[in-house]
């Protein structure tokens, strides 16, 4: 930037943060820039070239009406520079920067274009707050306050997105049918996306606090996928679709991966053979288990982390084909986020009880339990005072007892 770039960007800077702007007239004090390393750090004043394009820079803006100036005594010094509060669309206009009440007036009218009819409630609750910070405050998020394409190309990205109304999409198609480009959302628009998603979608910010989530698990679990996801099960069932029939009990023990992308092929699940439903959150423990102490009456299923869109419709189906006198069990590690996977796996298949991990279990494996945090600890005594999880009361309470959580692997070292 030239030095008048420089001396009329910083002020408007202080401008932008000051009450002149969000209350015209509430305000006596001067929008001014001390002429020091810390707010004028490029006005080198021992360097004569230096000095004298500053110094004319602001002579110049003098003479225009747009600033007024304070020079150390007997020096070609400047001291400070004072914004004339009359002309500040002119010194917007000069640089070639947009006023904020503009580009908040910009942005909340992007918003309601695009967005207006969003069906998805995080994303309404984002626009919500983002609108109301414009109106309100003329402030907007920091993807806005410089080119509006960046937040054009992010709000595309946000309303095919709330046009899939629930459907799986893989990451490239999805930047393909956005940009014409099936790495642009990736390199430019993923990151931005996942921050707000992460703070504005509730389900999203859950699984986040179970433990460490890559960028690929939160797209999947958005219905985002880098690739499809393969849903493992092992048991004497088949799969129907709508060119014939799975036989799953020909790959026991070892079992079947079903690819992400061919659950909506499926039209239901034969479980006449099945009497007990098991899902099992470890990978290593549900390889384990299918060597070792799977029934012929099982249905073994690997659950993973957390419940994508696709693998909760899967789930879905397999719920639906469950007669009342099929069990469902559930198995992951004794903590916090295994509760809430229970919590969340209960939606789908009601009745559903906890396998192996009550307090008992806690008691015997305490020795190769994983030590937890005070804070880790006081947000299980809160949940166990407000009555949350009522089936792992004994386990919280054995939590608390020993301060530590069991993780899965340690049954694997009996």
């Amino acid at each position: 930037m030239c030095e008048t770039e420089v001396i009329l960007s910083r002020l408007l800077d202080k401008y932008e943060k000051s009450k002149h702007l969000t209350a015209p007239g509430t305000s006596n004090r001067r929008v001014m820039l001390r002429v020091d390393r810390k707010e004028l750090p490029e006005y080198c004043y021992e360097d004569a070239s230096v000095r004298d394009a500053f110094n004319d820079a602001a002579a110049r803006l003098v003479q225009q009406g747009l600033i007024s100036v304070a020079w150390l005594k007997d020096r070609p010094v400047l001291s400070c520079v004072s914004l004339n509060l009359d002309r500040v669309s002119e010194c917007y206009r000069l640089i070639g920067r947009m006023h904020p009440r503009e580009r908040a007036a910009a942005v909340e009218a992007m918003l309601t274009q695009s967005l207006g009819q969003s069906s998805s409630e995080w994303i309404s609750a984002w626009r919500e707050d983002v609108q109301t910070e414009a109106h309100t405050h003329y402030r907007v998020p920091s993807y806005c306050r410089q080119e509006l394409s960046f937040f054009a190309d992010l709000l595309t990205a946000f309303h095919a997105y709330d046009a899939l109304q629930g459907e799986a999409i893989t990451m490239r198609a999805f930047s393909s049918k956005c940009y014409h480009d099936t790495k642009y959302f990736e390199h430019r628009i993923r990151d931005t996306f996942l921050r707000i998603a992460l703070k504005y979608h509730t389900g999203l910010a859950a699984i986040c606090t179970q433990g460490e989530v890559g960028v690929r698990e939160q797209l999947a679990f958005l219905g985002i996928y880098a690739r499809p996801e393969l849903y493992e099960f092992s048991g004497n069932c088949g799969i129907i679709t709508k060119t014939g029939v799975i036989d799953a009990a020909a790959a026991v023990p070892y079992g079947l991966a079903l690819p992400s992308t061919g659950v909506d092929a499926i039209l239901s699940v034969d479980l006449r053979d099945i009497r007990r439903i098991i899902l099992i959150e470890n990978k290593t423990n549900y390889d384990e288990y299918l060597l070792t102490e799977q029934t012929p009456e099982e249905l073994v299923v690997y659950h993973g982390g957390f419940l994508s869109p696709q693998k909760r419709k899967w789930l879905s189906k397999l719920a639906d084909a469950r007669v009342p006198d099929v069990e469902a069990y559930f198995w992951a590690d004794i903590d916090l986020g295994g509760f809430q996977m229970f919590a969340h796996l209960e939606t789908i298949l009601p009745g559903l009880r906890p396998m192996r991990m009550s307090g008992a279990e806690v008691t015997a494996y305490r020795s190769r339990g994983l030590k937890r945090s005070e804070d880790y600890l006081s947000a299980l005594r809160a949940a166990l005072e407000a009555g949350e999880y009522p089936l792992f009361c004994g386990a919280i309470e054995r939590i608390l007892e020993y301060g530590v959580t069991i993780e899965q692997e340690a049954f694997l070292s009996t």
